[in-house]
């Protein structure tokens, strides 16, 4: 078990605000108030070893895990000055966009949800092609003003998405966002160590990673390539184009490579002590531009598993980086970066 003292905690992008390299969300968690006991347990146990950064969406169950999540910080007693408390807008049951008038009114709902006088970062959940990009960042400017939050994000923007929004920054004179939260794992790694990259050196963007064992493939459940009764993807509520999406790994093309690439974890994993969800999320916060990564969890022994990944990170040194990435045989190939003779801009 993680002990607080040994918790990682990094500044998130060229802000001042640290968070823990793991964090704890509740999209998957978050549908139904009927898991807020289970859900405050694990919430706990994160907490208690060291995890600030909490995160939660408006959609997520239509307002329902805001609500679950402001139960468990009202329960919970902690020092909300330690916390790092997110949430995310752009749709709640029929009320769509990020306009002025829809974000000033959903900020006031969700921090009534959360029972919380501000967020510490508004992320803007998915860009909007119908609203004027300067609209939304005058009203995200005004509510971090007002004291609402104190700083922003996005999530899922393209880089060219996330210029458009340092130009209107700078157009205006406000504060750039401070992470993106985008998708990561051994298996979705395109945005992270391609076309992020330029941001992370010229802008210090920094980033709040989600689905790091991606749904729970890289768990080993799957690794026969069977689907277990009571997974994910055994879930019927899971949306089709979320389960085509982690099924294309075992159909008849890509099957055989998937398991392979399983068994291959499953042996490196086993040969660190560690378990194989455990080594893919180490392998995650290994990547210096994850600034931290989200984990969701249903049950307390989850919340230990995914604890233990710190333990790891010592270990995966370059030649067990070399040797990962002969298993995944899938690391994409980056622009040419002309500057890679010159010295890498500090992290903070």
């Amino acid at each position: 078990m993680v002990e607080k003292d040994t918790m990682i905690y990094r500044n998130l992008g060229n802000s001042g605000l640290k968070v823990s390299a793991l964090s704890i969300g509740n999209w998957l968690t978050g549908h139904s108030l009927d898991f807020e006991e289970t859900q405050f347990q694990v919430f706990s146990r994160f907490v208690n070893a060291g995890v600030n950064f909490l995160d939660t969406a408006e959609i997520y169950g239509a307002g329902n895990a805001e609500t679950i999540l402001g139960n468990i910080i009202k329960r919970g007693d902690w020092d909300r000055d330690k916390l790092v408390v997110s949430t995310k807008f752009l749709r709640c049951g029929g009320s769509v966009g990020l306009s002025r008038k829809r974000l000033i009114q959903s900020m006031k709902k969700s921090l009534s949800r959360l029972q919380l006088d501000y967020v510490d970062i508004m992320f803007l959940h998915r860009y909007d092609h119908e609203v004027p990009l300067e609209e939304t960042i005058r009203a995200v400017n005004h509510l971090i003003e007002k004291g609402k939050a104190s700083y922003w994000g996005t999530s899922e923007f393209t880089a060219q998405q996330l210029m458009e929004c340092y130009k209107v920054c700078d157009k205006l004179g406000y504060e750039y966002p401070i992470a993106e939260q985008c998708q990561y794992s051994m298996l979705i790694r395109e945005n992270v160590e391609v076309t992020l990259p330029h941001l992370f050196d010229n802008y210090g963007l920094g980033t709040t990673v989600w689905s790091p064992i991606s749904g729970g493939l890289l768990s080993g459940k799957y690794n026969d390539g069977t689907i277990p009764e009571g997974s994910r993807l055994a879930d019927p509520s899971l949306a089709p184009m979320v389960r085509e999406r982690y099924m294309s790994y075992f159909a008849e093309a890509n099957r055989e490579k998937t398991l392979n690439m399983f068994k291959g974890l499953k042996d490196i994993a086993n040969e660190l002590g560690a378990s194989q969800a455990q080594l893919a999320l180490a392998w995650c916060i290994k990547n210096e531009d994850v600034s931290t990564a989200l984990c969701g969890a249903s049950r307390v022994e989850q919340v230990d598993d995914n604890l233990g990944s710190l333990e790891l990170l010592n270990k995966l040194d370059d030649g067990m980086l070399r040797r990962i990435e002969d298993v995944l045989g899938n690391r994409p190939t980056p622009p040419m970066d002309y500057r890679k003779w010159a010295p890498r801009p500090p992290r903070r």
